[in-house]
């Protein structure tokens, strides 16, 4: 992956939707490109794969839109579906693969043969994102006392409410915390009143004015509520695997 640059969050900034889910949008598209261009075949990447046991289910799926690299997914998949056969069939004893399965099963019980299929690491592309989501954060904490990361926030449609929520705990100066949460407020305020308008226009009693910018302001919404669909765990964190 390319380093990363204090620029790009500026540039993010100027673009639609919140500047650090586009960043990290990116970078898994970048981390599962070279996974399966080049790193197929990598003795760590194959490790890391048996540990994760695969990618999570996000990850995984997306794998599906890279045409023409079944051979690659077919690679990670079998070394993935050889560890976990290996688990079932095995105690921990060295003898252990020369027994039945089913005589295996019989002396234990499921929560151990559950805990020995439990990932011994994350998914990969999650780890990645992980350390690139905090570098991005940090990064617009640390230059917000300046004046063109607090325009360039000022001006964007804001961070989304995951990485605001994460965002705000940076701030260690009042003064810049206040700041940062009256940016968020107006941000949310106008997409507010874009929803407002929205709803006034295709409403039973609308005219035939044509929609403006208030169009798609639902879909704007669920992205500045949610975060990207790609982005975060059931519970509103990327913490959940």
């Amino acid at each position: 992956m390319k380093p990363f640059s204090y620029y790009d969050l500026l540039d993010a900034f100027t673009l639609s939707g919140c500047p650090v889910c586009r960043l990290l949008s990116l970078d898994a598209q970048r981390f599962l490109d070279s996974l399966l261009y080049e790193n197929t075949m990598d003795i760590g990447i194959q490790q890391g794969m048996r540990a994760s046991r695969g990618l999570c289910n996000t990850h995984a799926w997306q794998l599906l839109e890279y045409k023409g690299n079944a051979a690659g997914i077919a690679v990670l998949s079998e070394a993935v579906l050889d560890e976990l056969i290996s688990l079932l069939r095995s105690d921990g004893s060295p003898a252990a693969s020369a027994r039945s399965l089913r005589g295996l099963i019989s002396k234990r019980d499921g929560t151990q043969t559950a805990a020995a299929l439990d990932a011994r690491q994350g998914c990969l592309c999650c780890g990645l994102l992980d350390r690139t989501e905090a570098n991005y954060l940090q990064t617009i904490a640390d230059h917000f006392a300046e004046g063109p990361m607090q325009e360039a926030f000022r001006v964007s449609e804001g961070l989304c409410l995951p990485h605001f929520r994460q965002f705000v705990p940076l701030l260690r100066d009042p003064a810049l915390l206040r700041t940062a949460i009256e940016a968020q407020a107006n941000i949310w305020q106008h997409l507010k009143d874009e929803l407002e308008q929205y709803l006034r226009q295709s409403g039973a009693r609308a005219t035939d004015e044509p929609m403006g910018a208030e169009g798609d302001s639902w879909q704007r919404a669920i992205l500045a509520i949610a975060g990207d669909r790609r982005l975060f765990g059931m519970d509103g964190s990327r913490k959940k695997r």
